[in-house]
């Protein structure tokens, strides 16, 4: 029996039109409580993490359960567990169903239930929104995080209301799409991550590996030895301009500070802007351009100034640009100066402390060995850029569809 009617979501689809109801949990779910006892010891353990219910070995790379697991609770697949483990992205917890065993078993702190009377597709990404959070919030002890786990008994939890579909056709409708947009998703991380090791692989063989002087894999007409050169040979390391920070503008010339360099590559975030300058060619940063974070949290970082327009943008004082040589194919060194290679040199230079910090000629004077002909290195570099435009088509598209369902989740639940 439902407790009360409310409304519907904001996007339907077609054909249902009736009210949803709120149900208990307890109502449309039972508790699973069996211990695991007499079973094969070789049973996957289990932990609940915020991508679900996975082997602990594979998430903390050893087993943390304690030796006799006994008592732990033995759940099957397609059952839910609720995992109270804070964490700034599940600040309340997350609930996550065994999928990818038939059995396992979960410590006893879990709150382990399976659907009776709901879609089990459906209530995956019921929990995969927001509403469920301040019902859990409601009903949780006051105090509700007592050293990192949210305080809230399973009957309380059992308590909390849901907003489901009166048809079960519905349930299903919405369970499947939402199931085939998990799908999809799921392929284009496995793309990113397939491009990911194609691009370690071919760095690892078409740069000299230690002790030689010509790579593994190379393009077809080239095979003189390649040649050690300081990285301030090919592209010198040109720092930024001391911009006053009371003269920062909410429109003109956007500068490139440190916290633009992000942890992906790109150049971005939240930009500052400055009055146009007239005298401002030294420091003035082309599209495509290779800057480099020189201090704070992403000392070393180096990231692509994507600025096709051409329109014109400033480089600030400890963001670095490496600039362009007629020695070196600019692609070529983008390439080196994004990989393993620079990334071991850097470690040697790094100063630590409050505020890390590297300065140019610790960057100027790393060396790499690189081909003496200037064609071989733009084909080297106009290979890795369309590595790289491929990974961004895929990023984007994967941030779209990440966009696309939190958006949809929002409108087709309540």
């Amino acid at each position: 029996m439902s407790d009360k009617i409310t409304k519907s979501p904001q996007i339907r689809f077609a054909g249902f039109a009736d009210a949803w109801e709120q149900h208990k949990l307890g109502n449309i779910t039972e508790r699973v409580a069996r211990k695991n006892k007499n079973l094969d010891s070789t049973l996957p353990l289990t932990i609940s993490a915020q991508f679900g219910l996975v082997d602990q070995e594979t998430f903390f790379n050893k087993v943390v359960a304690s030796k006799d697991v006994s008592g732990y609770y033995l759940i099957k697949k397609g059952e839910f567990a609720y995992n109270k483990s804070y964490s700034k992205d599940y600040p309340w917890g997350a609930v996550k169903r065994l999928e990818k065993y038939d059995m396992g078993v979960l410590s006893t702190l879990y709150i382990t239930f399976t659907p009776t009377n709901v879609n089990s597709d459906f209530l995956v990404h019921y929990y995969d929104t927001n509403g469920w959070h301040k019902e859990v919030a409601l009903r949780a002890a006051e105090g509700a995080r007592n050293h990192g786990l949210l305080n809230i008994t399973a009957s309380d939890f059992f308590d909390t209301v849901l907003s489901i579909p009166v048809s079960k056709e519905e349930q299903k409708k919405i369970g499947i799409f939402f199931k085939q947009l998990d799908e999809t998703i799921t392929l284009h991380q496995r793309k990113l991550e397939l491009l990911k090791d194609t691009k370690k692989s071919l760095l690892q063989k078409m740069f000299p590996k230690d002790g030689a002087n010509v790579p593994e894999i190379r393009f077809v007409g080239f095979t003189d030895a390649w040649e050690q050169r300081e990285l301030g040979e090919l592209a010198p390391l040109r720092g930024g301009f001391a911009f006053k920070s009371d003269e920062f503008k909410e429109d003109g010339i956007p500068i490139v500070r440190i916290s633009n360099i992000l942890r992906s590559g790109e150049v971005g975030g939240d930009f500052t802007y400055y009055p146009e300058q007239e005298k401002d060619d030294n420091y003035l940063l082309p599209n495509r351009s290779v800057v480099l974070a020189m201090s704070g949290a992403t000392t070393g970082k180096v990231s692509i100034l994507c600025n096709p327009d051409g329109g014109k943008v400033y480089q600030n004082q400890r963001v670095g640009y490496f600039t362009k040589t007629d020695i070196a194919d600019y692609g070529f060194v983008s390439t080196i100066t994004r990989s393993q290679m620079f990334i071991k040199q850097l470690s040697a230079v790094l100063v630590a402390g409050a505020q890390p910090n590297i300065s140019s000629k610790d960057i100027d004077t790393m060396t790499f060995y690189v081909p003496t002909n200037l064609e071989e290195q733009t084909k080297i570099g106009i290979l890795f850029e369309k590595l790289d435009d491929l990974f961004t088509l895929h990023q984007r598209q994967l941030n779209l569809l990440k966009d696309l369902k939190k958006s949809l989740l929002q409108q087709m639940f309540i």
